[in-house]
């Protein structure tokens, strides 16, 4: 066996088969979803490429006798953060056990140390116990900052489910406007959109995970929305609007080329503001929206630190039910 590892750039011959070991990995954990496409995992090499950017990064393949056998991303912040790198590696169920992930890790710690970062963070999802990512990570003496419980809701909600909830939670929240919208932030609320990013930083649980604060404005909410899109996402979306401030808010992302999975990607609402059941009413807002214009996804997912109590309790009304669990693993890099 001949092995080599090789920088890859998203127009290279050789991405789409770095696009397969990633669907062959998530596959082999979750039979039963679709593994992201190629063309997400394009956009964000084109995105990582483009300068002026929140993020920059690179790729690498680990070929195998002329085969793309495992795959590594490795994301930089530019904006805040800057000590950290986040690693992601791969390896195609068919090679594993013979050093190739090690050889990737140990390659996108070099290059974050080259760039002048001091501690690496990388996630792991974990459908089921004993997870090969878990166990990686372990052999490598990272450590686990934060772990989370995956819950799934099976699609449609029952009508009554949904209009019991929303109408406990508006009698909480008299003077709250909530409103809807897809992939773009409405021009009025972009800034406001731009702080809860930034709180969502400070106020959701992040563990131990050695990070800081994110610089969120208008111009970088855009950036994201944008690569959204690109990455062949569709985002809907609801947010709480008290005497014109957006104070809260909730993202769902479907993928277009498969709409059968939903995946939240956020939740917010800003510590001013909690208390009036903002949280149930807007996720009963996306719900609804979703039914109506995307009726073929079956399931959503999210993910929440169990400490978050309330979160998990608007989640476990609204039906979800645990599904396996996320960690989030730490290392310092050698020198730092």
């Amino acid at each position: 066996m001949t092995s080599r590892l090789v920088e890859l750039g998203p127009d290279d011959a050789l991405f789409a088969d770095w696009c397969a070991v990633w669907a062959a990995a998530s596959l082999a954990e979750r039979p039963d979803e679709p593994p992201r496409p190629a063309a997400d995992h394009v956009a964000i090499g084109r995105e990582l490429l483009t300068a002026g950017g929140s993020r920059t990064g690179t790729h690498r393949a680990a070929v195998v006798d002329g085969a793309v056998a495992g795959a590594l991303r490795l994301i930089l912040p530019t904006r805040d953060n800057t000590t950290v790198a986040i690693v992601d590696v791969a390896v195609h169920p068919a090679h594993r056990r013979r050093g190739l992930g090690s050889a990737l890790l140990a390659e996108g710690l070099a290059l974050a140390a080259a760039h002048g970062r001091t501690v690496a963070i990388a996630d792991v999802d974990e459908p089921a116990p004993d997870n090969p990512g878990r166990a990686f990570a372990q052999r490598h003496d990272w450590s686990c900052d934060l772990l989370e419980t995956r819950r799934d809701l099976d699609l449609p909600v029952p009508e009554d489910r949904l209009a019991a909830l929303e109408a406990e939670a508006a009698a909480a929240g008299a003077g709250y406007e909530i409103v809807t919208w897809r992939d773009r932030t409405p021009d009025a609320l972009l800034e406001d959109r731009a702080l809860l990013a930034r709180r969502m930083t400070t106020d959701a649980p992040q563990g131990d995970l050695p990070v800081e604060e994110e610089e969120w404005d208008g111009a970088r909410m855009r950036e994201v929305e944008e690569v959204s899109l690109a990455r062949g996402r569709t985002v809907v979306s609801a947010g709480a609007v008290h005497e014109g401030r957006l104070v809260g808010y909730t993202d769902l992302q479907i993928p277009l080329s498969v709409p059968v999975r939903a995946q939240q990607a956020g939740t917010l609402v800003l510590r001013e503001h909690r208390g009036h059941r903002l949280g149930a009413r807007m996720k009963v807002a996306v719900l609804r929206e979703l039914a109506a214009s995307f009726p073929s996804v079956r399931r959503i997912s999210t993910y929440n630190s169990e400490s978050n109590r309330p979160m998990v309790a608007v989640n476990e009304a609204l039906g979800f039910r645990p599904a396996g669990q996320f960690s989030a693993w730490s290392t310092r890099l050698p020198g730092a």
